[in-house]
């Protein structure tokens, strides 16, 4: 193969070889012109046998090329060492084998310039700039195609130049050319391979026109809407359902000062957006009213916040299904050609319908100008909005607004004694309630100081046939049981309850000294020792009540020391200046049925009893006093036994029955009646009552008006 190749380049040698000197010597040098030097075969006709080129350096290339064309090739000494194969499988002519040459020297980044005369250039592509191309003027459409590199200035005179260098120019370009932008002349300086320098040329040729105006501008009088709120509507119709009927590009800007519309569109789209906009622009019936609901039951300012997370739920909803029309909008538009223009109606001016699509299937029963307002004054909500908007509004408060059930609770807090034997206050019940076993141990929270003895545990049972008048009988015949109190209470459904029962104790907080008068002052807090209840219940339509009870028991176990004030009036009094005071909680959560009893026990206290005997008068003398008298320490346990009763009030009827079935109960129910009818109340009160009023004997009984009472 190798002596093939060589027996061919040497025949081409050789028949070169005898005009290649005279051409040199009939060739004068020529002065640089704007025309490249095309670089031509000293016999361009002539025939070549079969040029194959296997693993042929770019020396051995260029000496081929200057055997071809006469010329005399400059080499750097940085050429790219490629090898470059070749197989024209069959004859060529001069001009072809000069072409496929020039080519190959192309692809392995080696680049040809003229350099004018008899002279060319042949250096790495990378770094033909550097080597100032020749620059061409006039048109290269008409020079033979070639790969030498060259430098031509294009000038636009429609096209932006900037604009077009990026799009068009940068990938037109071969690799390692480059382009220069001048953005004052709007023109290109591209340097490249004048085969693609043609190719530029060609393209822009074709695109550097003025361009076609298809669009006209439009002003359009507004008569009832604004133009701003007409071009959002246009916009967003635009944008969306619109996008595939209309051709080219739409803008659409409102004049508020004339209230137009500026339209810029293709002539085709404006009888489309014509008709949007009469069947839009039209006197329509206001679309919002405002009405004022009064509430009886509930609270403004608690309802308002209801409705106003489900219209945001809602608007929500309709946002999503918005997007979801659009997209599927846009998968059903038809493709191919300019499609059908939709049919529009004008709607005839009328109040707002139902909403319709995928609105009513979502069940979005607000639209967008629905809003409103709690007046806490009158106790009433101020809403705005459509007419199905108010409509909608009603029912839903006239739903929210109705009344709650109550629930009566009945409450005996018990003192039970503990003997030695007895280890739960709730065995002193044991034959009433018939030693229940549904008696269940809840933990409980106590706190106080170390040593109170307290008890950690609470017991919580319920009871359904038990009878709380029971309690009341024990409480006569047993000793160690104490009634604390029997109060009663009403709480509407999911409404906190609260039961004190305490005493309001002074407790010195600190104390401040004047350094000039020398006074001290006591700074004095109150605060309530003693038994609080807190009944938070849930009624079910099924008759029961569940109940979230909070028990809180404090109690004074110790006086460090106690300090006698003064008051206005000028009586003492006595105040606990660092007292140890325990507290004992419990919370438990039961489900009862109606007028079933709870029994909370398991609130446990060591108390300590110190009491002393003396002779009279010897007793009390100092010292003597104290030799002579015994001094006894006694250790009490009591626990708190509560016991609750729930009685559902439906309504009002229920609660009057309650009332006249505890006035026949009471033993001055007929004198309450009485002055639930009359108002006379002098005739209520018990004998040595302080609440017993005095009456002036000068005054008539028979007036009971009340300037004279």
């Amino acid at each position: 193969m190798k002596s093939k190749q060589s027996k061919c380049l040497l025949a081409l040698l050789l028949s070169l070889a005898c005009w290649s000197t005279a051409s040199a010597q009939l060739t004068q040098p020529s002065q640089p012109s704007v025309r490249p030097a095309e670089l031509q075969a000293v016999k361009p006709g002539e025939m070549v046998d079969e040029l194959i080129l296997v693993d042929m350096g770019p020396h051995q290339v260029l000496e081929l090329l200057e055997t071809l064309t006469g010329k005399i090739i400059l080499r750097r000494q940085d050429i790219p060492a490629v090898k470059i194969n070749f197989n024209s499988r069959g004859p060529l002519t001069q001009s072809e084998a000069v072409l496929a040459l020039e080519s190959l020297l192309t692809l392995n980044s080696i680049m040809l310039t003229d350099m004018g005369g008899k002279f060319m250039k042949a250096v790495p592509a990378t770094e033909v700039n550097r080597h100032v191309p020749e620059m061409l003027s006039g048109s290269t459409l008409e020079l033979s195609a070639s790969q030498q590199i060259y430098a031509k200035l294009f000038k636009l005179n429609y096209l932006n130049a900037q604009e077009t260098s990026g799009t068009m120019i940068s990938n037109l370009v071969s690799q390692n050319s480059s382009f220069v932008v001048f953005e004052k002349a709007n023109a290109i300086l591209i340097t490249d391979a004048l085969i693609n320098l043609q190719r530029i040329e060609a393209m822009l040729k074709e695109a550097d026109y003025p361009q076609n105006i298809r669009e006209d501008i439009q002003f359009v009088k507004l008569s009832f809407i604004q133009a701003g709120e007409m071009q959002d509507r246009l916009d967003n119709l635009i944008k969306g359902p619109l996008k595939t009927y209309l051709e080219g590009s739409t803008s659409v800007t409102a004049d508020e000062r004339t209230n137009q519309l500026i339209i810029i569109t293709h002539p085709e789209n404006m009888k489309v957006i014509q008709q949007v906009i009469d069947s839009i622009d039209i006197d329509a019936a206001p679309l919002t009213g405002s009405e004022v609901f009064p509430l009886r039951q509930a609270k403004a300012e608690e309802v308002v916040p209801i409705i106003e997370n489900i219209i945001s739920g809602q608007e929500e909803g309709r946002e999503d299904d918005s997007k979801v029309s659009l997209n599927n909008g846009q998968n059903n538009a038809p493709s191919g050609g300019t499609p059908a223009a939709p049919a529009l109606q004008a709607p005839a001016p009328a109040a707002p319908t139902a909403p319709s699509g995928s609105e009513s299937n979502s069940s979005l029963q607000f639209s967008q100008f629905v809003g409103l307002s709690a007046d806490e004054r009158t106790n009433s909500i101020v809403a705005y909005g459509t007419t199905n908007d108010l409509r909608t509004l009603k029912e839903l408060i006239d739903k929210i607004d109705i009344p709650l059930p109550q629930v009566r609770i009945e409450v005996i807090i018990t003192e039970v004694t503990l003997t030695e034997n007895q280890a739960s206050g709730l065995s002193s019940f044991a034959a009433t309630f018939n030693d229940r076993p549904d008696i269940t141990n809840l933990p409980v929270q106590g706190t106080g100081p170390v040593g109170l003895g307290l008890d950690n545990f609470n017991i919580s049972s319920q009871i359904g046939d038990f009878a709380i008048s029971a309690v009341l009988d024990l409480a006569e015949d047993d000793d160690n049981v104490k009634i604390l109190s029997t109060p009663s209470i009403v709480v509407s459904h999911n409404e906190e309850g609260k039961i004190n029962v305490s005493q309001s104790r002074p407790i010195e907080t600190g104390t401040t000294t004047n350094t000039t008068s020398e006074t001290v002052t006591n700074q004095i807090e109150y605060r309530d020792v003693g038994i609080q209840l807190t009944v938070t219940p849930l009624i079910g339509a099924d008759g029961s009540v569940t109940m979230t009870i909070e028990q809180t028991v404090d109690t004074i176990f110790s006086e460090s020391s106690t300090t006698n004030t003064g008051d206005e009036d000028g009586t003492t009094s006595s105040v606990d200046t660092n007292p140890v005071i325990g507290v004992r909680e419990a919370n438990s959560t039961i489900t009862v049925n109606d007028r079933e009893v709870i029994i909370l026990g398991g609130l446990q206290e060591n108390q300590r009893e110190v009491s002393r005997t003396y002779f009279p008068i010897i007793g009390r003398m100092p010292l003597i006093g104290d030799l002579l008298s015994g001094k006894q320490i006694e250790y009490n346990r009591t626990e708190l036994i509560i016991f609750v009763r729930p009685t559902i009030l439906r309504n009002p009827q229920a609660a009057t029955e309650l009332t006249e079935k505890a006035l026949e109960i009471l033993g001055e129910g007929e004198r309450v009646r009485e002055y639930l009818d009359t108002h006379t109340t002098g005739e209520i009160y018990m004998e040595g009552s302080k609440y017993e009023p005095e009456f002036d004997d000068s005054i008539s009984k028979d007036d009971d008006t009340p300037e004279e009472q």
